[in-house]
């Protein structure tokens, strides 16, 4: 009751911010929600106690089934515990926190992200063979090296907002097919947009692409290094670039070596692809909105060229992680296949 009374910011750290703290707080629910008088009494281990051979027995059948329960997903009704946090002689940022995460919901975590999240995760499952918590990534859209109109147009991807195709008739557009039907006949949509199509052929600038990456990147075949292998959602793999590079490699003699060389030129790779990307997405949105305008490719190859020699701006630029840093990297539950590269 007093871990209650003080907002839960008394507990032991491997409590107060660990799965547990739920678990406490559901069974101070269950407590309240019995009539009648509740004792607590003391059961040595192994000690042939009734109950506690049921707990025993419930705990092996779980182990031997393989099947995993995240404490965190327990609800607890409304008014039966207080999970409000309160000033206990602790750190206002600290506090701050807290208040944040007992109280707001994370954008990536709400219904709107979740179609996103599961197509997401399924992608990044079959392209590079790891499975990665989509709600610990989504938001890194905001921090990965891509141009920032980019970050905003996936940002609508995301959450299904994207103002093409069945979409396209909103407010303020005018009523034309190029924003619903792509030439081929195709409905419209940014997937479709980035891996062209019958009617506009972008291997002259899928090509410069790779040549520019090539510059810059190791000497070999990996998936991440290869964007033009990236199906029919290329820019999935850039919201968890550096996850799935520290975590998906297979193991072999010169992977430390690889890895450093992935590690500086992750930033590049990014900028590169992001630019790609949102060049091609201002040429396909400016003859959506200009008649007098048509995207041929093979025409633009010089124009691509300009765009990808564009620096990075110090402004986006981040630190590095050292190689032990990169090792805790977050987000990854499973390891499928060591050869999910290759």
């Amino acid at each position: 009751m007093a871990m209650e009374r003080d907002g839960w910011g008394d507990a032991p750290r491997h409590l107060s911010r660990g799965p547990p703290t739920p678990l406490l707080k559901y069974l101070l629910y269950l407590m309240r929600d019995r009539t009648g008088r509740l004792s607590f009494l003391k059961a040595k281990a192994h000690s042939n106690d009734n109950m506690n051979n049921i707990v025993d027995k419930l705990a092996n059948e779980g182990q031997k089934s393989g099947r995993l329960f995240n404490i965190s997903t327990i609800e607890i009704p409304e008014g039966w515990v207080d999970t409000a946090p309160v000033l206990c002689h602790q750190p206002l940022d600290y506090m701050t926190k807290l208040v944040v995460q007992q109280k707001v919901q994370a954008p990536a975590r709400t219904i709107k992200f979740e179609s996103f999240s599961d197509r997401w995760m399924v992608t990044i499952r079959n392209m590079f063979g790891v499975v990665l918590d989509p709600g610990n990534h989504i938001s890194k859209v905001w921090n990965i090296t891509v141009p920032e109109g980019l970050r905003e147009v996936l940002w609508k991807e995301m959450n299904g907002a994207q103002v093409l195709g069945h979409r396209y008739y909103g407010t303020g557009h005018t009523k034309s097919d190029m924003g619903r039907f792509c030439r081929c006949g195709l409905e419209m949509s940014l997937g479709h947009i980035l891996i062209g199509c019958s009617a506009y052929k972008l291997q002259p600038l899928v090509a410069l692409l790779m040549d520019t990456l090539a510059v810059f990147s190791p000497a070999s075949n990996y998936k991440t290094l290869t964007p033009d292998a990236w199906g029919t959602s290329p820019w999935y793999p850039l919201l968890a670039l550096q996850e799935i590079e520290e975590t998906a490699l297979p193991n072999h003699k010169g992977k430390k070596k690889l890895l450093r060389e992935l590690r500086k030129t992750r930033q590049k790779r990014e900028w590169t692809v992001g630019v790609y990307y949102w060049t091609l997405w201002k040429w396909r949105m400016k003859e959506v909105h200009d008649d007098k305008f048509k995207f041929v490719p093979s025409l633009c190859v010089n124009g691509m060229r300009k765009a990808l020699l564009t620096p990075v701006p110090s402004h986006l630029l981040r630190m590095v992680p050292d190689e032990e840093s990169s090792r805790n990297t977050p987000g990854v539950t499973v390891r499928l296949t060591e050869g999910a590269f290759q």
